[in-house]
């Protein structure tokens, strides 16, 4: 079979992605900040780290930097339109939290709350930084996690159904995961 060739750049091969939005603190205001990433993944098991990209041109990226410490936070399918709003308005020009009336969730590890409409939020504090193209990788050891009640199984597996992640694919296009069959056909 055939294939195209193309640019990296002019084609989203490697979405889907699950949809996170970072969480930093924003002392100057009182509040906080929230920014959605795709370029994001775990990097290890023991210790637990979680890893994000975000541009240095961000607000986010001065944040971060200035505290040390973030969240991840993971939302279903149906908090889209919030997710799309986080990541049309800026955080240097608005407070977030104020503008879309965010409710959010005190950390229990770290200063930097979590939202309340993740199905779960990990805390992180920065250990790491790692300038990479047009990026800067961002490595946190996660200090805590807090999760909807029904969200993993006794194994510690997602349910697809409770949680409904949401997944980027480029563009203003978004899905969510549907869960295989029994036996994972």
């Amino acid at each position: 079979m055939a294939r195209d060739a193309t640019t990296p750049a002019e084609c989203y091969f490697y979405y889907p992605h699950l949809v996170c939005v970072v969480g930093v603190r924003d002392d100057a205001r009182g509040s906080a900040n929230f920014a959605p990433v795709t370029w994001a993944t775990p990097l290890s098991s023991d210790p637990p780290l979680y890893g994000v990209c975000i541009s240095p041109r961000t607000h986010t990226h001065r944040l971060l930097l200035a505290n040390g410490e973030f969240t991840v936070n993971f939302l279903p399918r149906a908090e889209q339109p919030l997710v799309a709003r986080l990541g049309a308005l800026s955080g240097l020009e608005v407070d977030k939290v104020k503008e879309l009336s965010l409710a959010l969730e005190p950390g229990r590890a770290i200063a930097t709350p979590g939202l309340a409409a993740s199905y779960v939020f990990a805390e992180c504090l920065l250990v790491e930084r790692h300038h990479l193209g047009d990026q800067t990788l961002f490595v946190g050891a996660v200090q805590h996690v807090r999760a909807r009640p029904g969200t993993f199984d006794e194994r510690g597996v997602l349910s697809l159904e409770a949680a409904a992640p949401l997944l980027y694919l480029g563009g203003d296009r978004w899905a969510s995961a549907v869960a295989a069959p029994a036996g994972g056909e």
